[in-house]
């Protein structure tokens, strides 16, 4: 009978283990989000996370797009040409307290002008020293000497403008370049232009100190007999070119 209870109570144990051993290997269930407890007792370390990444887009540069009109180059002034006859180029200088009169008789002048485009208005005065004249002989036969004009060396003056602007209706200057006898002068020309459909009148005085371009060397450099400072003028009249 011993022997049958000891052979039960042995029974009852395996049973046990075996239920024990099943109840080990079984997953415990946890209300919790963690991650579980390792067998060994330490905790996994908490992940960490990894920073939020905005999207990026990838553009492609390509060739760039003039949304502007290109722009229309300037029209050129138009040319004007000029009527001789009805033109002169004259100067005043005074000696010895009275003035005196004289023209160039031969000149030459090119022209572009347009009182809406001045960028590229132009002019170009070109004038022949030998054709100085003032009617009185004695004053005459001195011009050409080295002493004044000096034509043999220098036969020729120039003007020529470099840039134009207006300063009221019908009222321009042009900033320009003079050449007398070698000597390079830049001044101010102040004009006047009145245009009537394709005809254009221009007027103009300058007054210039003869001692800046050397002429009347020697006896005549002091202000006396002859006044330093001399005008010129030109009276124009031109046609438009078409």
């Amino acid at each position: 009978m011993r022997k049958g209870l000891l052979a039960g109570l042995l029974a009852l144990a395996a049973v046990l283990v075996a239920v024990a051993a099943l109840l080990l290997r079984a997953p415990r269930k946890s209300n919790s989000l963690a991650s579980p407890v390792a067998a060994t007792g330490a905790a996994r370390p908490a992940a960490v996370a990894s920073p939020v990444q905005t999207p990026t887009a990838t553009v492609t540069a390509g060739p760039a797009k003039h949304s502007a009109r290109t722009a229309t180059p300037t029209k050129a002034a138009p040319v004007w040409t000029v009527d001789k006859a009805a033109s002169r180029l004259t100067f005043r200088a005074v000696m010895n307290g009275q003035p005196f009169d004289g023209v160039f008789r031969s000149w030459d002048a090119q022209i572009a002008f347009d009182p809406h485009n001045l960028a590229t208005s132009r002019a170009t005065l070109t004038v022949d020293t030998t054709s100085a004249l003032t009617g009185q002989p004695i004053k005459d036969a001195a011009l050409p000497n080295s002493e004044w004009l000096a034509t043999t060396a220098f036969p020729q003056a120039t003007m020529v403008t470099r840039l134009i602007t207006q300063t009221g209706p019908g009222r321009y200057q042009a900033s320009a370049d003079v050449h007398i006898r070698g000597v390079a002068w830049r001044t101010t020309v102040p004009f006047t232009v009145v245009i009537s459909h394709d005809d254009g009148r221009m007027q103009s005085t300058l007054t210039l100190d003869r001692r800046t371009f050397g002429i009347g060397e020697g006896p005549f450099r002091s202000p006396a007999p002859v006044d330093p400072l001399v005008q010129v003028s030109l009276r124009l009249v031109a046609k438009k070119s078409r």
